[in-house]
């Protein structure tokens, strides 16, 4: 295993905790949990693109990160409703 697969690991097991945080927590607490694991999921997409030298899998987490961008602002925007 290369170093950016064993990172791409270690990101995972901490976006764990983050996921729970989201799941459980209060609603401006689950909202930074989201964007938090959105940009963990970037990164270990492009880690593990890197990892396993794989250049076409830089798109995906180029789309993912454009995406995750306008949809935080989305959920952000209907939240707004219920502060």
């Amino acid at each position: 295993m290369t170093p950016f697969v064993i990172t791409a690991i270690v990101l995972l097991w901490i976006a764990l905790p983050l996921g729970l945080v989201a799941w459980k927590g209060r609603l401006m607490e689950a909202v930074v949990a989201y964007e938090l694991v959105s940009s963990i999921a970037v990164m270990v997409l492009v880690l593990l693109a890197q990892g396993f030298n794989r250049s076409g899998e830089f798109e995906l987490a180029i789309l993912l990160a454009v995406l995750l961008l306008g949809s935080g602002l989305v959920f952000v925007r209907m939240l707004e409703r219920w502060l």
